[in-house]
């Protein structure tokens, strides 16, 4: 009698933990994006996804794309975009859905670099721009190395900037894994047990109730000050505007479906791509960056021997924050040459 009762409690133990949170009001968290867009702000539609861009500047200035990395928005340009559109460039940032003031949700948000490419070339389109200086950062510098070999008649120019590129005929990285498949892929590269299981409704609401509890704005800062060199570099001020995405309605989920959604293999990116592109090139690295070493900076510069090579001492992935007038006196005078 003693042992039913004890199985009849693991059973309603069990029950509670697995559905219990399905009973559980989950009301929607965050604002409007548009209550958080700057004053010059817009909003496209680009393959039906509501789409973020800052674009300042002349409008017959030279196009210049500027792509943000994983996880980051248009405030990641907040050194450059205004110095470009001085200078007589047309400057246009925009964020990648699901980042950023962008759609957080959707069937087509793009994930792999080939769908990345394709979706820029459609907000080029949306734009009315044609031709452009592309300019990429982490993840963003993988996207337009895609763009660069599948769009060669739009490209005027590629900047990799700390660029997540890798050959996918390159043997893998000396290392515990290819690092193709975590941050040089841009991508979370969940084990396919977990996203199993994070596709089981009662774990799908425990993650997501997780998510709202964990994934603070202070936990978020801590993880990206990592990117830097010198974590100083992140004030209030920068923690305050990359926060500003998780205000924004459906963050978690857009993070939620990251962590569930097995990320699509992109189409292949082979070295002899690589080289072949033939629009001027410059790679900006950190001498220290952590999140995509050096080492792939270097390998993209045997493949592009002509391209500028810019290495700053003292910088992680983000030179372009961490050294910002040094970034723009390279990427002014590199754009000069295009033009």
């Amino acid at each position: 009698m003693r042992t039913r009762r004890i199985i009849r409690l693991v059973v309603i133990i069990l029950l509670v933990i697995l559905f219990g949170p399905l009973l559980l009001p989950l009301p929607p968290v965050g604002v409007d994006a548009a209550t958080l867009a700057d004053p010059d702000g817009q909003f496209i539609t680009v393959n039906g996804l509501s789409t973020y861009v800052l674009a300042r500047g002349p409008e017959d200035g030279m196009p210049v794309m500027l792509l943000h990395g994983w996880g980051a928005s248009t405030f990641t340009w907040r050194e450059q975009i205004d110095v470009l559109a001085e200078a007589g460039y047309r400057a246009i940032a925009f964020d990648r859905p699901p980042y950023g003031l962008s759609s957080k949700t959707g069937d087509n948000i793009p994930a792999a670099g080939d769908q990345l490419a394709d979706f820029t070339a459609a907000t080029m389109d949306a734009l009315g721009i044609a031709r452009a200086v592309m300019v990429g950062q982490s993840q963003g510098g993988g996207v337009v190395g895609y763009f660069a070999v599948m769009y060669p008649e739009r490209t005027a120019g590629v900047v990799f900037v700390s660029g997540a590129l890798r050959p996918t005929d390159d043997p893998p990285a000396p290392s515990s894994g290819d690092t193709r498949d975590s941050r040089v892929g841009g991508a979370l590269g969940m084990p396919p047990f977990v996203i199993g299981l994070l596709n089981f409704p009662p774990v799908t609401r425990w993650a997501q109730i997780g998510i709202r509890a964990f994934v603070t704005p202070d936990f978020s800062t801590q993880i990206l000050s990592s990117a830097y060199h010198d974590p100083a570099m992140m004030t209030p001020e920068v923690a305050i505007g990359y926060q500003k995405q998780l205000q924004v309605l459906g963050w978690d989920e857009a993070l939620l479906n990251q962590l569930r959604v097995a990320p699509p293999t992109p189409q292949p990116l082979t070295a002899a791509q690589i080289s072949g592109i033939a629009a001027p090139v410059m790679i900006v690295w950190g001498e220290n960056d952590t999140w995509v070493p050096l080492s792939v900076g270097e390998r993209l510069r045997e493949l592009l021997p002509a391209a500028a090579w810019h290495v700053y001492p003292n910088v992680g992935h983000l030179p372009h924050e961490e050294q910002p007038a040094s970034f723009n006196t390279d990427l002014l005078a590199f754009l000069e040459g295009v033009a």
